[in-house]
Order: structure tokens, then C-alpha cells, then sequence
């Protein structure tokens, strides 16, 4: 085989593999998009469902990468929307987006995010009601699975676009009225379909209870 026939399979086979990465890229997106949406819209129209209990809210913040990728640190915004199995646990999907985030390679990236996760209050536990004595203050952890999208190849040290994997987190509610809340979170996720790496993240926000009359 010649040289510039070697070159010509390895150049188709980096096509496929880019064109494939492309696709299951695109079709992740299209199922979190319409999951958020659905529970989006669940959240507005369950409003009048008085045994139902929603939330919805959106929040700014610093998106912070770890080891194994060439992002750097930069602004983040975010929107989510869930619903509460219990007075304890609820379920939400999120959205966020790094509108620009400068690469350790040069040039920017611009990396959206989503997740779907568990949130448990920890205000549900005897303990902690005793030891913080402030119905107002409401701490939470939260665990589930992060997916994170870059427009150019950041993750595991620039080589893929996509990380996804596992993903927890802490916070806490300071509840202004039953309906309307102020929300801190701090997440980590790891990425775990290509070489691990970390990224990190806080954010700042307000949050709407609907239905159930609040928390």
C-alpha cells in the first residue's frame, strides 16, 4: 500500500469515526432537549393539579474544568425544571450553556450541558432540622448523570467533544415564600466515555414551586 493510500483510509476512517461521534452527538441532544421539554411543560401544566409538585428555575454561575481537558474557566447559565416524588426527593433535568470558554490549544468553545438527577433534601432528616433551626434554610445533595457537549474537541486532553458520566453535587434553598426560593449548588461530574476527567461548577439562582402549596 502506498504512502498516500494509507493516508486516504486513515483519512476516510477519521471521517466516519467523526461523522458517528456527529451523530450520536446530535441524537443525545435531541432526546435531553425533549425530556427537559416535557418536564418543562408538565411543570405549567400540572399547575392546577393540587397533589402534584413542581419546580422551575434558572441560575448563572462559573463552569470549572478539571484535569483531562483543555477547557478553562469561564460564565455558565443554566435553566431546570422537576417534580417531587416526596416531601424529601425530587427528580429534575437541567440545561446550561458555556457561551465561551477559551482552549488551553487556543481559540474558544462553546460547551452545553445537561443532566438528569436526583435531589434529597436534607432538611427531611431529624438531625439536620435540629442542628441548622432555620425552616427557611434548606440544604440538599444532589446525584445523577451529567452530558457535556463542546463545538470543538476539548475533553480528554482535546481529543473527544463529548463527555458524559456520573455526577453529584450539594446546595441549599433559602426560602424567600412558599413559592419562590433562592438556590446555591456546587456539582462535580466525571467523564467517563473517554479518557476521566473533571469538571466543576456553582451556581447562584431563584427557583418556582407550583402546585401542593409549596414546600
Amino acid at each position: 500500500m502506498t504512502t498516500y493510500a494509507r493516508f486516504a483510509t486513515g483519512l476516510d476512517t477519521w471521517t466516519l469515526r467523526c461523522r458517528a461521534e456527529y451523530a450520536i452527538l446530535c441524537a443525545v441532544k435531541k432526546i435531553l432537549i425533549l425530556a427537559v421539554l416535557a418536564v418543562c411543560g408538565g411543570a405549567v401544566a400540572d399547575e392546577t393539579d393540587d397533589g402534584a409538585l413542581w419546580n422551575a428555575g434558572a441560575s448563572g454561575g462559573m463552569f470549572l474544568p478539571g484535569g483531562g481537558n483543555s477547557l478553562k474557566r469561564a460564565a455558565v447559565v443554566s435553566v431546570r425544571a422537576g417534580r417531587y416524588l416526596s416531601d424529601a426527593l425530587a427528580v429534575e433535568m437541567e440545561g446550561g450553556c458555556v457561551p465561551k470558554s477559551s482552549l488551553s490549544t487556543g481559540g474558544h468553545a462553546t460547551v452545553t450541558a445537561f443532566a438528569a438527577r436526583g435531589l434529597f433534601h436534607l432538611s427531611g432528616i431529624e438531625e439536620f432540622d435540629m442542628l441548622f433551626g432555620c425552616e427557611r434554610f434548606d440544604p440538599f445533595a444532589t446525584f445523577g448523570v451529567a452530558a457535556l457537549f463542546a463545538s470543538h474537541h476539548a475533553f480528554a486532553d482535546g481529543s473527544h467533544r463529548t463527555g458524559i458520566g456520573p455526577s453529584a453535587g450539594i446546595g441549599a434553598y433559602y426560602h424567600l415564600t412558599d413559592s419562590w426560593s433562592l438556590r446555591f449548588d456546587a456539582t462535580a461530574a466525571m467523564t467517563a466515555d473517554s479518557r476521566c476527567g473533571m469538571a466543576y461548577g456553582i451556581g447562584l439562582g431563584v427557583q418556582r414551586t407550583f402546585g401542593g402549596g409549596g414546600l
